[in-house]
């Protein structure tokens, strides 16, 4: 297992957050410019990457096959949501920060973060697993999602159903439909969308450093309740996530697609959500904390949970 490309990535991503932030402090970026980034990454880059996401060696896997993965990504999916409800109650945390909590533990960075762990450790076939994944992640993060970032802000106002129809979903819905009905794109356009959806990543990282850069640095360390949930989201659940495997009649956890499950459980909170925060009125300096903390140290537990479970 190459433990230096897993440390590599996690390190990018780092070296990306950190030029984000520098840039806020030289006046590079800011508050108006950052707002316009989240809209370009929401409506335009994350699209183009998302449906490109699928055209890659999914037709090594029958329909059968895909199905069957994206029923327990969905399991999966509803475990998390079930421990985030839990979560919240359990740490008596303030109402007004539920829904940002749950959003933080549900969703996580399996996209950039998680592809390239996932080849790394596992080879290039496991990668058409974590697509899978990466599709029931979008058509839930850009509807359930919305609403737990929405949920108990001041400033989102009440919740809106019109906000679920946004373009990641709609291109979530697209990549399914051109999947099964064996659909592809002309080069052409294949190649246009991969290379927009190629900025989506080291722009989300600019976005969330600049975020971080718009508020006083010992904020960035003043709620205490942020290193538990760290703990909780990078070492808990991916174990939950494995007992949860263990116990499914008829699945045998050790195979491929059950490693897969359970490190992509154990990668940091999805970078999106500070986008998504500008975007609808949530709570950036939480979310900024949790994707901060949550970055950084899983560059240990990554390897650490890999090298202990596999």
């Amino acid at each position: 297992m190459d433990f230096s490309t897993i440390l590599g990535q996690m390190l990018m991503l780092l070296l990306m957050m950190i030029l984000g932030y520098l840039a806020r402090r030289q006046n590079l970026l800011d508050e108006h410019v950052n707002a316009s980034l989240s809209k370009v990454v929401l409506n335009v880059t994350l699209p183009a990457q998302i449906i490109t996401s699928f055209a890659m060696e999914g037709a090594e896997l029958t329909n059968g096959e895909v199905g069957a993965a994206f029923g327990l990504s969905c399991l999966i999916y509803l475990f998390y949501t079930a421990l985030a409800v839990i979560y919240v109650r359990l740490m008596r945390l303030p109402r007004q920060d539920w829904g940002t909590y749950q959003y933080m533990i549900i969703f996580g960075n399996i996209g950039f973060m998680g592809f390239p762990v996932i080849t790394a450790i596992f080879g290039a076939k496991a990668l058409v697993y974590a697509v899978i994944m990466n599709i029931v992640f979008n058509l839930l993060v850009f509807s359930y999602g919305i609403k737990l970032i929405t949920d108990g802000s001041e400033t989102a106002g009440s919740f809106s159903w019109r906000k679920l129809i946004n373009m990641p979903l709609i291109s979530s819905a697209l990549t399914l439909v051109l999947f099964f009905l064996h659909i592809k794109l002309p080069t052409v356009v294949n190649t246009a969308l991969f290379t927009m959806g190629d900025a989506t990543t080291p722009m989300a990282m600019l976005i969330l450093g600049c975020t971080i850069a718009e508020m006083p640095l010992r904020e960035l360390f003043d709620e205490w309740r942020v290193y538990i949930f760290t703990a909780v989201k990078l070492l808990a659940m991916p174990l939950l996530v494995f007992l949860l495997l263990q116990l499914l009649p008829g699945f045998e956890a050790n195979s491929l697609l059950g490693k897969v499950l359970v490190v992509l459980s154990s990668v940091p909170v999805a970078t999106n959500a500070t986008m998504l925060s500008i975007e609808y009125g949530g709570n950036n300096k939480l979310v900024a904390q949790g994707i901060f903390f949550s970055t950084i140290f899983s560059v240990l537990t990554i390897p650490l949970l890999v090298f202990i479970l596999y």
